[in-house]
């Protein structure tokens, strides 16, 4: 077996649940969290050689993953977490860069809400709309993820990923960073990266992510289970606005609910499947459409083997 002998963390049968925010997924044939991205690279070179099904999780927070679960290996990065800060000391930051920008280097498992928070206690501004969001680096990286009209993609340097099975590193520009989206969607998985930031004054930036947290948690369901919002904001308008006028807030499908809080989170009130979650993305999108002749876009991700089964 492909895991035999390897360093870290390997799980058979593992209840995929536990890795996604939705609290949803069935079992994963077998978990494997690297310790390096060296292993990391292994395991997917070798897979490739054997034809391997290979799954790749940060924190699982914009995941809705199969009932049935996953065959082959899931990959979860969440020990892929070194950090290189250019400044070490709190005390030097604001003294020595006269204005300057501090670069770091983050590795594709760390959360990215603690580092936002990180960056903040030392003074350090741009990671402020970061601070509620849930996912690693690299999937937050992946998607371009974002809130309060800033994204990550906007304080990326450079990304190392695997691309095609070969280690490449990419400038910012060479990501092609849009709105939740980038070109390493389906097609790279990042190991690390460098971000830029900018000193300020701490408690005004520690201000800022309060305020942020604050607005979180007055307009989304976070007292749930959930990943997000299910559906991309249409150009000039919000998906919320539209689902809402369509009539589904507080609809459900077994214990999946479309939030009466936001209106673009389904929730998780105890034991959804994903089927249920993916009868009322399927069934909101149509009503939508239907209506407003706007076809909403998913913003989370499905994983899984069934043909039918597509977001």
């Amino acid at each position: 077996m492909i895991l035999e002998g390897r360093k870290g963390r390997i799980e058979r049968n593992y209840p995929l649940s536990k890795l996604t925010t939705w609290k949803i997924g069935g079992p994963a044939e077998y978990v494997y969290w690297p310790e390096t991205p060296a292993e990391l690279i292994g395991i997917s070179r070798e897979a490739k050689l054997q034809g391997l099904r290979l799954w790749l999780f940060g924190r699982g927070s914009n995941l809705l993953v199969s009932d049935q679960g996953l065959p082959g290996v899931t990959l979860v990065t969440t020990n892929l977490k070194e950090l290189a800060w250019s400044i070490g000391l709190p005390s030097e930051i604001g003294n020595d860069l006269d204005g300057g920008s501090v670069r770091l280097r983050v590795g594709a498992g760390y959360s990215l809400a603690k580092l936002a928070q990180e960056a903040g206690e030392r003074g350090l501004s741009g990671l402020e709309f970061a601070r509620g969001i849930p996912g690693t680096v690299g999937g937050a990286i992946i998607m371009n993820a974002g809130a309060h009209g800033q994204e990550i993609g906007e304080r990326v340097v450079w990304v190392k990923a695997l691309v095609d099975g070969e280690l490449r590193e990419l400038t910012a520009s060479e990501c092609n960073f849009g709105y939740r989206e980038s070109s390493l969607k389906d097609k790279a998985w990042v190991l690390e990266a460098e971000l830029e930031l900018f000193p300020g004054e701490r408690e005004e930036i520690l201000l800022r992510m309060q305020e942020n947290l604050r607005k979180r948690a007055a307009t989304q369901p976070l007292e749930w289970p959930n990943a997000g919002s299910v559906f991309r904001n249409p150009p000039g308008d919000f998906a919320a606005r539209l689902i809402e006028e369509a009539g589904w807030k507080g609809k459900s499908c077994g214990a999946a609910k479309v939030s009466e809080k936001h209106s673009n989170f389904i929730i998780n009130t105890g034991g959804a499947r994903a089927a249920d979650v993916l009868f009322l993305i399927r069934a909101i999108r149509a009503d939508v459409y239907e209506r407003f002749g706007i076809e909403l876009q998913p913003e989370i991700q499905y994983l899984g083997t069934e043909l039918e089964a597509r977001l």
